[in-house]
This record gives structure tokens, sequence and C-alpha cells, in this order.
């Protein structure tokens, strides 16, 4: 079931119905948050790490298809990686919608969602490909993307903090973030700030 195409495909869309149903609850329960500026500058050291993904994370499997899928004829790597490849751009989707249209802090968990399964896809491509003879483009790309993903994970979980890290900002530098500390004041049932006086 897991490497068939109807089970991949059910997977994949089953996976995006609970994303996108986690993203709606967590837009729900900051929707009256001012909204997020979105993720910091990142400096150079975090660009190469962005090229890398999209070396590696990208360019690599599309890559792959062409000369094992494509020209060498195995109909297994297009399952193994074209639903890989869909869920990256899928993911690119949502964290631009999140970011761009809601502007809402909820855009962090967007990667914590899709890394794990893009984890979980590619143990599957490995699972398709691996007992088959060749295909050894196919089968290093799959090593070397869970390697990335492993990595990135650690990489976007410990950034969490560091994107949430309202307080560090100065006074002026983000307008819209400017009354965050009314979030964490108890509320009054009229709905002001319950303040001490």
């Amino acid at each position: 079931m897991l490497t068939s195409l109807a089970g991949v495909v059910l997977q994949n869309i089953a996976f995006i119905v609970f994303a996108m149903s986690i993203l709606l609850w967590g837009q729900a329960r900051v929707r009256h948050a001012p909204p997020w500026p979105g993720p910091r500058p990142v400096g150079r050291v975090f660009r190469g790490w962005l090229l890398v993904i999209w070396l590696v994370g990208f360019a690599l499997p599309v890559l792959a298809i062409i000369v094992d899928g494509a020209l060498g004829g195995h109909g297994a790597v297009w399952l193994a990686l074209l639903p890989y490849l869909l869920m990256f751009i899928v993911q690119i989707a949502f964290e631009l919608f999140v970011w761009k249209r809601w502007r809402s802090v909820v855009w962090v968990l967007v990667p914590c969602l899709f890394l794990p399964w893009r984890c979980f896809q590619v143990y599957v491509g490995l699972a398709t490909v691996w007992p088959m003879e060749g295909l050894v483009l196919t089968k290093l790309t799959l090593v070397a993307l869970l390697v990335l993903w492993l990595i990135n994970i650690g990489v976007h979980y410990t950034g969490i903090a560091l994107n949430l890290r309202w307080d560090l900002q100065r006074d002026g530098e983000f307008e819209a973030i400017g009354g965050v500390g009314d979030l964490l004041r108890p509320q009054s049932p009229d709905g002001a700030s319950g303040q001490r006086g």
C-alpha cells in the first residue's frame, strides 16, 4: 500500500488535509494577533544553506527523474520522486499564502508539518527503488534527501525561537508587532486588558 500509486496519492491527499486543518486551527487561535512581518532577514551562511536546499532538494530529484525515469524508462523512479517534488511545491505555496496573505505567525508551523512528512516520503521512495537493480542516481538522491531534510529539521526547529523572539526587536522596528504584549496580558470579560492599577 505504501509504495503503490493509489497508496501514495491517498497518503499525500490525507497529509494536505491534515496540514490545512492544523494551519486553519492555528490561524483561528491567533486571528486577533497583529500581522507578523515574516521571517527575519537571513545572513550569508543561511543563504548558502538555501542554495543547498534548492540544489539537493529540488534540482537533484529532477535530474534523477530525467536520467533514471524518463531516459532510463523506470516507472518506479517517478513514483519515488514525483510525489516528493509536488509536495515540495505545495509547501512553498503554503508558506507564501500564510506569510503574504494571512501575514500570520502560523507560518513557522508550515515547515514543522512538511519536513517530517518529507522524510517519510523519502523513506517511501527508498522502499520503492532500493530492491531494484541499478538506479544509482535515484538511490543516491534519496539518501542525500534524507540527510538534507533531517539536518533541515534541526535548522528550522532551532530557528523557531529566533523567528518568534519579538521581545528582541527595538520599539518601532516592526510597527505591526507593537501590540504583542497585549496578547500576553489576561483579558477581562469586557475585552479590555486586565492590568493592575
